[in-house]
Order: C-alpha cells, then structure tokens, then sequence
C-alpha cells in the first residue's frame, strides 16, 4: 500500500502532463495565429470557437477527448490572442496554413455558430482535408434571418462605440440567442468572462472581409461529399435552427442531433451530450472508413 501512494503522485504527473496542451503561436503571413495541441495519437480533431470567443471555450472538449485523438484548437484572427482583424473569409486559409505546419494531413472540423460558417467554407474549399464535418448552432453567411436579428447586432456596435464594450455584452445577454437553462448561473457566468476577454475590435472597428475564401453556394454544400454531423440546442435560436435543419437537408448523408436543454452553446452547457454526440460520430466515421 505504501509502494502504491508513493507512485500515486508520479502518476497524476505524468497525466497533467498529458492533458496539459502545447501552446503556440504561428505566423501566416499577415497576421500572428495562437493556437495549442493536446492529445498525443489518434485521428485529429480541430476546434473553431464562435464569435467573440476564443479557444478556451473548447476546455470541456479537450478535457474529454484528449485522451483518445490529437486535439487542435485556435484563436480565430482578430480574437483571443491572435493579431489582426476579424476575417472569417481568411480563417479557412490560416487553418490549411496550421495543418501544413503541423503535418495533419486530413482532420476532423468542428465549428460552432460563426466558427461553422468557417468550418464549412474550409471543408468546401479543402475537402480532402476534411475527414469529417462538425457544424454546432452554425449560421453561415449568406443565410436569411429576420430584420429584428441584424437590427439587434448593429445596434451591439452603436452600443460598443457610444457607451462601451462592457454596455454591449449585458445587451447580448437579454437576447435569446444567450439563452441558458433554468438554474444555470454557471454558464451566465461563462458567458460574461469570454466576453471580458474579448477585444471588441469588429464592433467598434470592423474591417471588410478579404474574401480569400468565399462562403459557399447553396449547390456547393449540395455537393459536399463529406461525413457531416449538425448539432443544435434545443433552446436554438429559432433562425439559426432553421439553417442548421437546412443544412442537415442539403449535405448529403448529413446526421442531425438535437441536444436536450442547451441553447446556443450547447457544447459548454451539457458538454456530457455534446461530447458524446461528437465521439459517437468520429467513431461511426473511423469504423466505416474504406479498408486499406
């Protein structure tokens, strides 16, 4: 028994060790992307964060999955700890640019709500890159919302510039598209440090898109041949729902799940589900992939 507890100590070493993720940084050409790995062997797993996030969003992913594939994840460009301006038309390249760089020849993409739109304009520029295709609460540009909806995000600029960033994330918070369930402070609270954490750059001074890489076409993601999962709340805003329905319709063999009581973001308000949803689809994935 002693032998064991003097062991014990080393053994949750070597996990921290582990678990811990590299963290990086990686100059594209224009701009300075930060990113970590973590995992060590395994098919990998890349991680796209949503707007005004960054990748630590993606900590209940990472803590889960490490131990089973090779986990990427990234400060898109204009957020977290990368420089620039917010790009979603340059992320696709910057992500091609970090694979090269890692020697990841085909991953699988997950992209949640502004990092979906990224997420699909990456696998349908690069589809031999994409083992699979994960789009969570994605809204990808071009799709049809209602007026109320782009009224409300200009209005969080106005907010930014006249009365503060601080002004505009409590006006985030009172619209659906922050629901939380019942009881959940937790995530209210989440939801409040990532936005203290974020520059506000693109609402107090946007910059247009390069247009390095376009958003698809409705025939484009008609085309998509590759495995995609499309994950969505069930507490989903009802017009990014309504594009998530449509895109699990369009791409060809695309599986839907629903996750019970969550929002938005459900991959940090039941992780549990999400995680196993996720896992669930890389392994029906790996399982039917053609032998060698």
């Amino acid at each position: 028994m002693r032998r064991v507890m003097q062991l014990l100590p080393l053994a949750l070493i070597l996990c921290v060790r582990v678990a811990v993720a590299q963290q990086r940084t990686i100059n594209v050409g224009d701009v300075v992307i930060n990113y970590d790995v973590s995992g060590r062997s395994g098919p990998a797993v890349v991680f796209i964060h949503g707007w005004s996030h960054n990748l630590s969003v993606w900590d209940d992913q990472v803590a889960a999955l490490n131990s089973r594939y090779r986990i990427v994840r990234f400060d898109s460009r204009g957020y977290g700890k990368s420089s620039g301006y917010s790009d979603p038309s340059a992320d696709p390249q910057d992500l091609l640019t970090l694979l090269e760089a890692l020697h990841i020849p085909r991953a699988y993409i997950v992209g949640h709500s502004r990092g979906g739109d990224v997420a699909l304009r990456f696998a349908a520029a690069y589809p031999q890159r994409v083992s699979g295709l994960i789009l969570e609460g994605a809204f990808p540009e071009g799709f049809p919302a209602p007026p109320e909806i782009g009224q409300f995000f200009a209005s969080l600029s106005t907010v930014a510039k006249t009365n503060g960033l601080d002004s505009a994330g409590k006006l985030l918070l009172t619209n659906q598209i922050a629901w939380v369930p019942p009881g959940r402070n937790d995530i209210t609270e989440r939801y409040r440090h990532l936005w203290s954490t974020y520059s506000g750059k693109d609402l107090t001074n946007p910059q247009p898109e390069s247009h390095r890489v376009p958003v698809p076409t409705t025939d484009q993601i008609r085309n998509l041949r590759v495995p995609t999962l499309v994950i969505v709340g069930d507490h989903e805003a009802p017009f990014i729902a309504a594009a998530d329905d449509s895109l699990a319709r369009w791409i060809p063999g695309a599986k839907k799940v629903v996750i019970p009581n969550a929002g938005h973001g459900a991959h940090f308000a039941q992780p549990a589900s999400f995680n196993s949803a996720l896992m669930d689809f890389i392994y029906s994935v790996e399982r039917n992939k053609p032998k060698k």
